[in-house]
């Protein structure tokens, strides 16, 4: 009850804040033309909206990812050309400083750059298709040229991972039909909330539920609700060159199922979660995060460690859009644990479907995972599960 309280004191000392310290932020393309490969730069305005002076410290470097009409999606890294350390910002006065990158030589056309760490809506700008020779250049109707770039910015768009205003995304949110012994359901959703632009907190929220579709009643056979609040630093550090990269997650979260009597499950934690990135080329990654936590509560199931543990083990292997991840678990007792596999795969075509049901700024993928051990909810989280087959569809990866 007491850490309830404290983590709820928490959220209303952050809302305190967010209202008293506000800085707008905008990004503003330097050209809305550029041609293929060249140095783009944006520059970023932070507008004092409060009754006080804000003392803000610029990124020397920042992450940002490109999403194109002709190509994969791209990561780039935004360098500022002359950042002081610190700028002070009047009330109703603004500050800027200029960020440029190198544009990959195969993106053409519309692109849509987006900076999430920055908290600033995306920006969208143009790169230039290659001149043709008169011999290969080919006739083309203006009307049929319009229909072209109009679809090709809204397929940049839609590869937009930023929902709204400060929400964006957090764990992978799909949903996989399949099973094991019977067939049933598994959905997640997920997303981290930016209150304010100043201080990297996040306030997390991610929901994951079984549904078995086996039975003649076909119930849920449990959810599972994940409300948490963080301090994220991505990157904390990189190398020079930008091929190594470290990160760093630290809060608090509560896991429960809101169900009472002996089905009740609940724990709170405490913990930190680093994070080490490798790019061996501007499209393949390898990631290994390990997340460590302790029990602040746990009187629903107080032998939970046994089956848990207290640390989480991922990696990911992502090329382009591809990715496979492997998260493990290991208890305290015996070898109980668990293991799940998500191998992802772009389905570029989900664009046009979401598109047609009015659905924006997400992205379709096709996706295989498998769940081998104890505890796929918190409900069975002692409990051992065989191979557990799933495949769906993931929105976010």
């Amino acid at each position: 009850m007491k850490t309830r309280l404290c983590m709820l004191l928490m959220l209303f000392a952050t809302a305190g804040a967010a209202s008293i310290l506000r800085a707008e932020t905008v990004l503003v393309p330097r050209a809305v033309s550029v041609a293929p490969g060249a140095e783009f730069t944006v520059k970023l305005l932070w507008t004092n909206t409060g009754g006080e002076s804000l003392l803000l410290h610029p990124p020397r470097t920042v992450a940002g990812r490109l999403h194109a009409g002709t190509a994969r999606s791209e990561d780039v890294r935004l360098v500022a050309s002359d950042a002081p350390d610190e700028l002070n910002v009047a009330p109703g006065a603004f500050a800027q400083v200029d960020y440029s990158f190198q544009l990959p030589p195969e993106i053409v056309g519309p692109v849509v750059l987006e900076v999430i760490a920055l908290g600033a809506q995306p920006v969208m700008f143009s790169v230039q298709e290659p001149e043709l020779s008169a011999a290969a250049r080919k006739p083309t109707n203006i009307a049929q040229r319009e229909a072209a770039t109009k679809a090709a910015h809204e397929t940049a768009l839609r590869r937009s991972t930023r929902l709204l205003p400060g929400i964006t995304a957090y764990e992978p949110v799909y949903v996989g039909l399949g099973g094991h012994g019977g067939l049933n359901a598994k959905f997640q959703i997920s997303f981290k909330y930016h209150p304010f632009d100043l201080w990297p907190f996040y306030l997390g929220y991610t929901q994951t539920s079984l549904w078995d579709l086996h039975s003649n009643s076909k119930p849920f056979r449990d959810t599972v609700y994940r409300p948490a609040v963080f301090y994220l630093k991505d990157p904390a550090w990189s190398s020079a060159d930008g091929r190594l990269r470290f990160s760093v997650q630290a809060g608090f979260e509560h896991e429960s199922n809101g169900r009472d009597g002996s089905a009740s499950r609940s724990i709170n934690t405490q913990f930190v979660r680093p994070q080490l990135e490798w790019r061996f080329s501007d499209n393949v990654r390898l990631t290994v995060s390990t997340k460590f936590y302790d029990y602040l509560e746990k009187a629903d199931n107080p032998d939970i460690a046994d089956y848990r543990g207290y640390s989480d083990l991922q990696i990911g292997l992502m090329s382009y859009d591809w990715r496979v991840t492997t998260t493990l678990r290991k208890g305290t007792v015996g070898s109980k644990g668990s293991i799940q596999v998500d191998a992802v795969l772009p389905l570029h075509v989900t664009d046009e479907i979401l598109a047609r049901a009015g659905v924006h700024g997400v992205n379709g993928y096709f996706f295989l995972q498998g769940f081998n051990g104890w505890g796929e909810t918190i409900l069975d989280y002692n409990r051992r599960l065989r191979w557990q087959l799933r495949a769906g569809l993931m929105l976010v990866p």
